[in-house]
């Protein structure tokens, strides 16, 4: 599993420009959130519950995750869609690999990519928070914040992890992997445990006042991550069935 871990690594590494587009998403995310601040955009409910701050974050974890999916998209391209594109994974699978080590493997170096992403956003948030938006940090929301975009967000990217590890044509992974996370929003309007699901569930703790509730946070984080490693074990069951 280490061997094909780093072979993975080996890849991504090979294209020196990955880096600086990860860096580049992570500053994008920062400089969307400020430019909303800055325009004074809000919603009522957060504003009234947690104050200009909690808008801040608010609009932090939306954004975060939506630049976060195109990131997922990228990465994705580099560690799957490539494979179908140089077909290369039928080579990979006469090699003797596991089919199954091989699906985790890729999937351990997509969620570090992504990991990177979020640190680095959550780290820039810091600064522009303080010199763009001019705004005191709340730390223990921001705590919150951590939870949301680390273990409940990132079903978003292991959905689309999912979806370009099944689908070769890469522009239609990008738009099902779009409209899969869009019609979210209608569902937790029909139903409730939607709410605790991706994007959904960071704005709803906001607009309900359970950004702090670390009930509901532990509730929504395992539940995501389950319902992740369900997807990631029936995507990839074609290559070790």
């Amino acid at each position: 599993m280490q061997c094909l871990i780093r072979e993975e690594i080996k890849k991504i590494q090979a294209d020196k420009c990955v880096p600086y587009v990860i860096i580049s998403f992570a500053v994008l995310c920062n400089l969307m959130v400020a430019v909303l601040c800055k325009f004074d955009v809000t919603n009522e409910d957060v504003l009234a519950l947690y104050g200009k701050n909690g808008v801040n974050l608010y609009f932090f974890i939306g954004i975060n995750t939506l630049v976060g999916l195109f990131c997922a998209m990228f990465v994705g391209y580099m560690i799957l869609t490539k494979e179908y594109i140089n077909d290369t994974w039928d080579l990979l699978m006469t090699k003797l690999f596991d089919g199954k080590k091989l699906v985790v493997a890729k999937f351990i170096v997509f969620m570090l990519y992504q990991s990177i992403y979020i640190l680095f956003s959550i780290v820039l948030y810091i600064p522009i928070s303080k010199l763009l938006i001019r705004a005191d940090i709340d730390f223990r929301m921001l705590g919150s914040v951590l939870v949301i975009v680390f273990f409940i967000n990132t079903f978003c990217y292991i959905l689309q992890y999912c979806i370009q590890l099944y689908v070769k044509n890469f522009p239609i992974a990008v738009v099902s992997g779009l409209l899969l996370i869009y019609i979210l929003g209608p569902i937790r309007e029909i139903v409730h445990v939607a709410n605790y699901i991706g994007t959904v569930a960071g704005a709803y703790a906001f607009e309900s006042g359970n950004i702090c509730n670390a009930k509901f946070l532990a509730t929504a984080a395992l539940l995501n991550i389950a319902i992740g490693a369900s997807f990631v074990y029936i995507s990839g069951k074609k290559f070790y069935s």
